[in-house]
């Protein structure tokens, strides 16, 4: 291409990254709602994209499932999308280099190879793959009734015997049965090679090698006796999550100095445990790159533990490499290029592809020698040591399964789910709703019991996005169930009306609990003052009425000098006056009870101040002169009043002792008449006055939309555009 044109093609793609920025940047749904026209155009550019789109992914995979037009789609199909798009950068990478370096050359002039065959057609496997695990010897169980059981049988080259008894559990790790070959990968010394340097031995000829199929114990026992003879191997593993609930283990690579075995794990599953004669030999060094989860995988589906283990990908980031990719490694130094493209592949696939077959030969087909230049390069910075440190801690890690993980994170164990309460995260990271918490979490463990039982991965029963859907839309109607996203599983369509009455059925229990919650609430926070009604009330006040008028009779009779009608029976009868003096009784004169009847109404005279004092009440019944007629009422007799024809029982009446303040004048509190300053109205405040005229004489500055292009100073700006949230985010905790 010319440069003119490269230059021009240049010019379009910034042009186009910045229109995509700056639309982004905008509420399309709003601009799109107010007008037609708008509309029209968003439609018919976005049906022009996906057009365009899936005539990229069909140049790219002619397999591909076309993308079909809508958001929910798109997100479903992102990360297929852009693995795709990886593919094509790469194959644009690769054809960059092509031609514009001498062939077969890199930057440095030393010469590249690439990943042969990586367009052939033969290379998609198909979509649909009868499920292995069907044919295995010992059948599939996801049922965590027990922690993980180690499939050791034998334990070659031990430093203790093999223990089969469980290790009691404690406050943070919950029984569970050791890793048998810790302790020997712990106390095990690395070989004198290890830790020597030497010249590295460079690989064999790519071209000229081809790796060996194992899939029978014929070929497999030839292998172990090949391995055998060796100081080192390196290892590779290739699994597949998407259609079993923990994975499987589809293939192993091991490549020697002098050659390449290819392992068929599905067919050899059950008899591979004859492997750890190699891999426990701590003389013979097993070099891995990133063999953090192969680590596990090999211990919970074949019963292998690794002893002697080099980790590639830690010695890279003690050397302070810029990337840790093997992809980069076999770039800088074994000076070969390989493909992203196979490393998401279905590797259950029978036969291999030949571009299949020559990616997994070059995970470690130039391994050994990359080992090489990466163990000079620690020795001669001193950084071997950690490095082996490094790869012991790797080793020693060990498969549990959920239910029997650490109550604390350790980095030694490794359990599928993490975490006690996963549903919690896909409602931090989808913003559900709290409410909602409750219809996630059955619809998360109906996914994890399906998932189970068919063993399939819990995204392939339902994806998460589907999830969510369930969750926010809340559907109660199986056609409602299938109609909730635009892409709907197998399982969730069968289960349709599972899920709808499980969905029905948690929104009803949940609408009782916080109903219930609310009762109860209410009980609480309420006395027994605040539940009386109108009527009670009144009762109550008559009452209190009646009480408070028989007081105001009595004092007004002890003012007026008459005698007291409560204490005058028992003053003056003589018979009832009596003295008691040991045993012996005497009456009183009349004289003595004359002095007692004195001195009792002289007590009196208290409650003067306290009866003059009483709650004005109205009127419940005639005033009379007799006691008879003033009594206070019994509750029985008093007739409640007529309640009005919708009262309210909620209603809450509370009586309040309203103190009035007594007004002071000047000369109480004082102050004379000459010290009281004089008012002048004149100067007080307006106090009808409005905030308008305040700001009468303030002039309002107006945004001027050519101050700016004048480079005007005193122009005010115009206000910031704030960039519309995204949807369905939590924008607080946005990264």
């Amino acid at each position: 291409m010319p440069p003119a044109e490269e230059d021009q093609l240049l010019r379009k793609v910034v042009d186009t990254i910045r229109a995509s920025s700056a639309l982004a940047a905008q509420d399309v749904d709003f601009h799109r709602s107010l007008s037609r026209p708008i509309g029209k155009s968003l439609d018919e550019t976005s049906t022009r994209m996906v057009s365009l789109i899936n005539s990229l992914l069909s140049s790219i995979d002619q397999n591909s499932e076309p993308l079909v037009e809508g958001k929910e789609t798109l997100n479903e199909y992102w990360k297929d999308f852009s693995n795709m798009m990886d593919n094509l950068f790469e194959l644009s990478d690769r054809s960059a280099d092509i031609l514009t370096r001498a062939p077969g050359s890199r930057k440095d002039g030393e010469k590249l190879k690439f990943l042969d065959n990586s367009s052939s057609n033969d290379s998609i496997p198909s979509k649909r793959i009868s499920k292995p695990q069907l044919n295995f010897k010992n059948p599939v169980n996801n049922t965590e009734i027990q922690p993980f059981v180690p499939l050791l049988k034998e334990k070659p080259f031990a430093l203790r015997p093999l223990i089969s008894d469980i290790v009691p559990g404690n406050d943070v790790v919950p029984e569970h049965y050791a890793q048998p070959y810790e302790y020997e990968i712990e106390h095990q010394e690395y070989g004198e090679s290890v830790i020597v340097k030497s010249e590295p031995i460079p690989s064999k000829p790519w071209e000229t090698t081809e790796a060996l199929w194992v899939d029978n114990i014929e070929v497999l026992k030839t292998m172990i006796s090949d391995l055998k003879s060796v100081t080192e191997i390196a290892v590779d593993l290739e699994h597949h999550d998407y259609r079993s609930y923990y994975g499987i283990v589809c293939l192993m690579q091991i490549s020697t100095r002098e050659r390449d075995y290819l392992i068929d794990t599905i067919a050899l599953r059950d008899d591979l445990q004859i492997l750890n004669e190699v891999f426990a030999n701590p003389k013979i060094l097993k070099v891995f790159h990133g063999a953090f989860m192969d680590i596990i995988w090999l211990q919970r589906d074949l019963g292998l533990y690794v002893v002697s283990l080099f980790d590639t990908f830690h010695a890279s980031r003690a050397i302070g490499l810029p990337r840790h990719s093997l992809a980069y490694l076999l770039e800088k130094f074994a000076n070969f290029k390989t493909s992203k493209k196979y490393q998401l592949a279905d590797w259950r696939l029978r036969p291999l592809s030949k571009a299949m077959n020559a990616y997994a030969r070059a995970d470690t087909h130039f391994l050994l020698n990359i080992y090489d230049q990466l163990r000079n390069t620690l020795i001669e910075q001193n950084k071997l040591a950690g490095v082996l440190a490094e790869s012991r801690n790797v080793a020693k890690r060990r498969f549990e399964y959920s239910k029997f993980r650490p109550i604390a994170p350790s980095p030694t164990v490794y359990c599928p789910i993490d975490k006690p309460d996963p549903w919690k995260v896909l409602m931090f990271q989808y913003s559900i709703s709290p409410n909602r918490e409750e219809l996630v979490k059955k619809l998360y463990d109906w996914r994890d019991t399906i998932a189970r039982r068919d063993d399939e991965s819990p995204r392939y029963v339902m994806p998460n996005q589907l999830l969510v859907e369930l969750a926010r839309q809340a559907p109660t109607e199986p056609i409602n169930v299938i109609s909730v996203n635009s892409i709907v599983t197998d399982h969730v369509r069968s289960n349709s009306l599972v899920l709808a009455h499980l969905i029905k059925n948690t929104l009803a229990s949940s609408d009782k609990e916080s109903d219930k919650g609310t009762f109860e609430a209410d009980n609480n926070s309420t006395d027994a003052a605040s539940l009386l009604t109108v009527p009670q009330i009144q009762k109550l006040a008559a009452c209190f009425a009646g009480v408070s008028r028989a007081f105001t009779i009595l004092q007004n009779e002890y003012k007026d000098g008459r005698s007291s009608s409560i204490f005058t029976d028992i003053l003056t009868s003589e018979d009832d006056a009596v003295n008691y003096v040991g045993n012996n009784m005497d009456h009183i004169t009349k004289k003595e009870l004359g002095k007692r009847a004195a001195k009792a109404l002289q007590s009196m005279e208290q409650f003067d101040e306290a009866t003059s004092y009483y709650m004005p009440i109205p009127e419940i019944a005639k005033e009379s002169n007799t006691m008879e007629e003033i009594r206070p009422p019994a509750p029985e007799e008093v007739k409640e009043s007529p309640s009005p024809p919708k009262e309210d029982m909620d209603e809450i009446i509370t009586l309040k002792k309203i103190k009035k303040q007594k007004s002071q004048s000047p000369k109480e509190l004082g102050i004379s008449e000459r010290e009281i300053p004089a008012v002048d109205y004149t100067k007080t405040k307006k106090v009808l006055a409005t905030n308008q005229d305040k700001n009468k004489d303030k002039k309002k500055r107006k945004f001027d939309p050519y101050a700016a292009s004048n480079h005007s100073s005193d122009a005010p700006r115009a206000p910031k555009k704030r960039k519309p949230v995204n949807r369905e985010r939590n924008v607080s905790f946005k990264r």
